[in-house]
Parts: C-alpha cells; sequence; structure tokens
C-alpha cells in the first residue's frame, strides 16, 4: 500500500515537473515587449472571468493577452478574483483551485502584466454577495445565509449572505482590506450586481447601503488611493430586484467609478437605454463608462455590432467596458485575430 502511495506520488510530481518545464518553454517563446496604450480620458476596458483568468496564468499567455489590449488602447481590465472563492491565497476565504492551482497567483501574475502593458487593473468581486449551497464558506457558516419567509434560500441559483450579520460584515472587510494592503500595485476593486440581494428576501437596501459604508471606509482607510468602481445594472432595475440603491452611494461618495451594465442586443436599445438613464446626473460625480455585452459560450453578437454599440457609447461621451476577454479577444470567439482586432479596437 505505501509503495504504491509512493508510486502515485512520483507520478505526481513528474506530472507537475513537465507541466511546470512546458509553461516556461513557452513563455520563453511568446516573449512580448513591453507597451503603453494611448492616453485618454475614457475608461476602455475588458472583463476577464474566472474561466480566462485560469486559462490565461496556466499557459502563462497573461502578457500576450494584455499586450493585445495595450496595443488596441484598452486601458483597464477587470480580472474576475472571486467566484466560489478567491483566486489567490487568503486568510479569511476559501480558495478556488479549479480556477486557480497551487503555485499560482492570477491577481499577482494579472497586475505584474498589466503594470508591463500600461494597463490598469481592478480586482473584481464577481460573487459579492453570493455563494453557492456546497461551498466551504456556506457550509463553515450556515448562519450567514439568509432564507425567505417561506425558507427558500436558493434565488438565482446561489445562496446569498445576510448583510446584517455582524460576522458577515467583518468577513467582507477582511476581504477587502487584505487584498487592498497585499497588492499595492493594484489600481482598483471591483464589486457588481451582485453586491446586493434578491428583493424574495425583503428590501435590504438601508443593510446594504451599512455594509457598503463599512466596507469602503476600511479599504480607505488602508489605500485611499484605491479606486472602488462598481457595475450594476440600471437604477430602477438595482433598486426593485436586488435592494441595490446605488445612486445613494455615490452621493455619499463611497464609489469612484461607475460601469453601468446595458446589456441590450442592438446599439438602437443601448441608446434607447441611455436616454432613459441617468448617466448624464451620474457623470457629476463620478466617472462613468457603460458595459457592452459580447455575447456567452455559445450565442454571441457579431464583432460588427459590438464595435456600432462601442461607437454608440462613444457618441454620447462615455466610456465602455466589454464583457467578456473570452466571447470577444479569447478562444469563444471563432474568429481570426485580425477580424478580432479591426472590429474591438478600442475608440
Amino acid at each position: 500500500m505505501i509503495l504504491k502511495l509512493i508510486i502515485r506520488v512520483k507520478k505526481l510530481i513528474f506530472l507537475f515537473a513537465i507541466s511546470v518545464t512546458i509553461f516556461f518553454f513557452l513563455s520563453l517563446l511568446t516573449t512580448v515587449p513591453s507597451h503603453t496604450p494611448q492616453k485618454s480620458e475614457s475608461l476602455k476596458g475588458i472583463w476577464l472571468s474566472h474561466f480566462g483568468n485560469a486559462f490565461l496564468t496556466y499557459t502563462n499567455l497573461t502578457d500576450n493577452a494584455f499586450y493585445q489590449l495595450s496595443r488596441l488602447n484598452y486601458n483597464r481590465v477587470y480580472v474576475d478574483v472571486y467566484n466560489n472563492g478567491t483566486a489567490y491565497s487568503s486568510k479569511y476565504a476559501p480558495r478556488n483551485y479549479l480556477v486557480s492551482l497551487p503555485f499560482t497567483n492570477p491577481l499577482k501574475t494579472a497586475i505584474k502584466q498589466g503594470k508591463h502593458q500600461g494597463l490598469k487593473v481592478y480586482a473584481w468581486y464577481e460573487h459579492g454577495m453570493m455563494t453557492f449551497p456546497n461551498s466551504e464558506l456556506a457550509q463553515q457558516h450556515p448562519d450567514w445565509i439568509l432564507a425567505t419567509n417561506q425558507g427558500e434560500k436558493l434565488i438565482d441559483r446561489h445562496w446569498w449572505l445576510d448583510p446584517a450579520n455582524p460576522e458577515v460584515q467583518q468577513y467582507l472587510v477582511n476581504l477587502f482590506t487584505e487584498v487592498a494592503a497585499s497588492y499595492l500595485d493594484l489600481y482598483g476593486i471591483q464589486i457588481d450586481d451582485h453586491w446586493g440581494i434578491p428583493i424574495q428576501f425583503g428590501n435590504k437596501t438601508v443593510e446594504m447601503t451599512q455594509l457598503t459604508r463599512k466596507v469602503v471606509k476600511a479599504i480607505r482607510k488602508i489605500r485611499p488611493d484605491l479606486v472602488i468602481s462598481l457595475s450594476p445594472h440600471p437604477l430602477r432595475f438595482s433598486l426593485n430586484r436586488y435592494s441595490q440603491d446605488w445612486l445613494a452611494w455615490i452621493k455619499a461618495g463611497l464609489i469612484d467609478e461607475l460601469v453601468m451594465q446595458l446589456y441590450r442586443q442592438t446599439s438602437q436599445e443601448v441608446a434607447l437605454s441611455i436616454d432613459n438613464s441617468i448617466l448624464p446626473e451620474v457623470k457629476n460625480y463620478v466617472d462613468v463608462a457603460v458595459g457592452i455585452y459580447a455575447g456567452g459560450f455559445t450565442k454571441q453578437k457579431p464583432l460588427a455590432e459590438i464595435q456600432q454599440q462601442m461607437n454608440t457609447v462613444k457618441q454620447y461621451g462615455y466610456g465602455y467596458a466589454i464583457f467578456s476577454w473570452e466571447a470577444s479577444f479569447g478562444l469563444l470567439r471563432w474568429s481570426n485575430r485580425q477580424q478580432k482586432e479591426n472590429f474591438l479596437k478600442a475608440i
């Protein structure tokens, strides 16, 4: 039995050594120069999901991808670091080893290569107040989980943390202040539409505002220079569906940057949504951009349509961010590199 175990361990070590060697030589073959995108007052960003982040980290191609974005004059990358655990080692949160192998740190890599290519890198906490029922966090702290009056916990395929629970509040303060203190070249932290609570649990607007104030105050005590970015849905939807009064947060000075998700099929729908939005008011307080959806794993927007939506947003004087890298420049987009670059070059 012991002999078999030794043989198995030796095999794992051998496979790991081979993998490291392959990645090392791959990095030598794919070395790219540093680059700085054209200076722009407008936000021109890309979301990099936990899948894309893992792929680039494992293949040692983060610098290549960032070099391409820099050449095309993007200036921000929102790197997913929180999805069923963190993508880096944390004293406070379980780590998701499916998307961040031991001995790797996708966030550290992204920050380093972002600096090399003149990109502003944000740690994007995608899951916000969400967790999975079978997650380590949910299993360790069942009292942190919200339930409806009918006892239902699963809403939108997730369980949700109670923003009024003092232990939840401290967990989130620890989570954000840890990354703020540990990664000094990190440009910003982003929360999104999941930094809220489904209305099925009742109106949690007050609780979410109090939590946001507490978290942001703690972050700024450590890193007052760190940009706090928010990417919500339009205000009415956010309030009515997720108790997320983000306009109040902005007016209270808790948010530095807003990237509103306007995931519409056509540029005409994007224009109509902007016309009916409060973005002109918001622009008086913070930097404003519009989130554009490139498509998912199967159904994707034509490159020409994405380009048209970028043009539409620019005509209104706003910046933009594309969700996601995987569906625009990555492997999910079945187009050659030149086509992607021709249509998706930042404008």
